[in-house]
């Protein structure tokens, strides 16, 4: 693993010391769920113990999160886990349950974003009485194809590890969507977790996507008896979701807010952070005056 100043060796001075003092400040918790160790960020302090929990995407690590934690930890305590290398959605909605319970962390905002979007709507409806309110960021209401899915986990143990990074890196890449000022910053850190990321994660994750594929099918009366509210947080030029996908989400979720974000692609938290945080913000507070 490359040091961190080489990594982010072309990245301006105050971003990369913006991260480097954000990494020393919010260190991971270790939590053991059974046989697993979990790895997750707590912090923040909370008016009226309001909990805001943050489901990273396919990156997988919580400081992915980390312009948001920033801005609304001296509002909310915050908890965002990082994945390990687990086969199912239950798997993963155990760790958050019991790191939840861990944190003494009840009736909790809930952030998903990709990925995480799919593990949140999941959660929602195996822990209604924990979750106030759902925000699915750039997500779906349904996974993968399943054929793709199954191929992959045939032909990614057969790629030798150079083109394995390499295929990864380039598939991050294509959803990133930053303004110049920001670009070397996240093309550094893509280099850092692809360099951080190995196979039998990325076969855990392609299994766990497999598995909700097949095995979650959401309706629009699931949470009928539910008395939350959801936000959708969609970008109109969205790489990994296109309209179609978006529209159906919408249509699962006919009572939900929804913000579109304007050409911020797959990741509007790192192409437009200050309106990501300023919509999330917004629909915390709402959500607390009803």
């Amino acid at each position: 693993m490359k040091p961190f100043d080489k990594i982010y060796k072309n990245v301006p001075h105050d971003q990369k010391e913006e991260f480097r003092k954000f990494r020393s400040t919010h260190p991971y918790k270790e939590l053991a769920v059974g046989d697993v160790l979990w790895d997750y960020i707590s912090c923040g302090k909370g008016k009226g113990k309001e909990t805001l929990v943050l489901l990273p995407g396919g990156f997988r690590y919580a400081e992915e999160w980390f312009r948001l934690i920033t801005a609304l930890e001296s509002e909310y305590k915050i908890i965002s886990p990082m994945y390990p290398a687990l086969p199912t959605m239950v798997d993963h909605m155990r760790g958050v349950a019991n790191i939840l319970e861990t944190e003494k962390a009840d009736h909790v905002h809930v952030l998903g974003i990709s990925f995480g979007g799919w593990l949140a709507q999941c959660f929602v409806r195996s822990y209604l009485d924990k979750v106030k309110t759902v925000m699915l960021s750039n997500t779906s209401g349904h996974g993968p194809s399943a054929t793709q899915m199954r191929l992959a986990l045939i032909l990614v143990p057969l790629y030798p590890d150079r083109v394995f990074r390499f295929g990864m890196k380039k598939g991050y890449l294509r959803l990133l969507t930053v303004p110049d000022s920001d670009r070397e910053f996240w093309e550094a850190y893509i280099e850092e977790v692809t360099l951080s990321t190995a196979k039998n994660f990325i076969l855990a994750q392609r299994k766990c996507f497999l598995d909700f594929t097949t095995n979650y099918t959401f309706l629009k009366d699931d949470l009928s008896d539910w008395p939350g509210r959801i936000l959708i947080l969609e970008s109109d030029n969205d790489q990994a979701f296109n309209k179609s996908a978006r529209e159906a989400l919408k249509s699962l979720y006919p009572a939900a807010k929804v913000h579109t974000f304007h050409n911020a692609g797959h990741m509007p938290l790192c192409s437009n952070p200050k309106e990501y945080v300023f919509v999330v913000r917004t629909f915390l507070k709402e959500s607390q005056e009803k």
